[in-house]
């Protein structure tokens, strides 16, 4: 007989792997910048924003995966006051990957660029309003606390820029500065 007891073993893939999402998108939009200015192939810069997309669709999988099956642990990481910072890498990925989209399938681009801009602004809210309450530890303080607020929006405001959404665009510069 097998044993169909669920694991009790939590999937440990914190949201700051998106982190690798990142990195290597942020690499594939500079080779496709440099191939428009100098006689260079595009399709390196393709090959990784494509690798980042099946990194970002892989993670994204895992960290759903990781709600359903373990909400404890999602929101441990959540209302931890330094990891917490990490989890807004999820919709900031989530709209640089919209806009690895742009030039293949733009309803694709727009509806991930949606989903990517309204999570981003509910978490960033909900996070600043915790901090504004002053229960967060000092020693807690770091760089990270700008993801949400500063990094997220530019990106969103990177992400209007590529839709063609200019004044929305001028709103997210605004509030990440």
């Amino acid at each position: 007989m097998r044993n169909h007891k669920q694991s009790d073993r939590v999937l440990n893939l914190p949201a700051g792997y998106f982190g690798i999402v990142l990195g290597t998108i942020g690499m594939g939009f500079a080779w496709r910048y440099a191939s428009q200015i100098w006689a260079i192939s595009h399709w390196p810069g393709d090959i990784m924003v494509i690798l980042a997309m099946i990194i970002w669709a892989l993670l994204t999988l895992a960290f759903l995966s990781r709600l359903v099956r373990f909400p404890h642990s999602v929101m441990a990481e959540v209302r931890h006051p330094v990891m917490s910072s990490f989890v807004s890498l999820f919709p900031a990925t989530t709209m640089l990957v919209a806009i690895g989209f742009v030039p293949w399938y733009r309803p694709l681009a727009v509806a991930l660029f949606s989903v990517g801009v309204v999570i981003q602004l509910a978490y960033a809210a909900w996070q600043t309003a915790g901090l504004w309450r002053g229960a967060h530890p000092e020693e807690a303080t770091t760089p990270g606390l700008y993801l949400p607020t500063v990094a997220n929006n530019f990106i969103s405001a990177m992400a209007c820029g590529a839709l063609g959404y200019n004044d929305a665009g001028l709103v997210f510069l605004g509030a990440g500065v």
